[in-house]
């Protein structure tokens, strides 16, 4: 028996979005990624994550979310560590973050960009902004 895919279940429009944005994200350098990362601190933003997750439950999408969340961690991950087999001539300017707190909030930030893409069609606009963040910029 085979699984379907919770992605799959998504709207068209937001799949094609999602595929964009992957595309733009794939597209940047490694070391340039650590520049998407929100460090929000703001109640706002805690709020804008509650609500998202309300929403994937309302929207019926909260196993598509899950699912893209874990893509996400494994995503950054392997970019990293593909990255580090690359042969380069020589990185003076970027350091990339080997581990830990640093890695964490560049997935974390990456997951809420998926995220707010995923329910963009059910979110208002100011929690749509608030978890795309920096990512905006690659999600048009």
């Amino acid at each position: 028996m085979t699984v379907a895919d919770p992605l799959d279940r998504l709207p068209r429009g937001i799949r094609r979005r999602l595929d964009s944005f992957s595309e733009h994200v794939d597209a940047l350098d490694v070391a340039l990624l650590p520049l998407y990362v929100a460090r929000p601190f703001a109640p706002d933003h805690d709020r804008s994550v509650a609500t998202a997750e309300l929403v994937a439950i309302e929207t019926g999408r909260e196993a598509a979310v899950a699912e893209a969340r874990r893509i996400a961690r494994d995503y950054i991950d392997r970019r990293y560590a593909s990255d580090l087999l690359r042969p380069v001539r020589m990185k003076t300017t970027w350091s990339i973050p080997a581990s830990g707190p640093e890695r964490a909030d560049l997935a974390a930030s990456f997951e809420q960009a998926l995220t707010a893409i995923m329910l963009s069609d059910a979110l208002d606009e100011g929690d749509l902004d608030e978890l795309l963040g920096p990512w905006a910029s690659l999600a048009s």
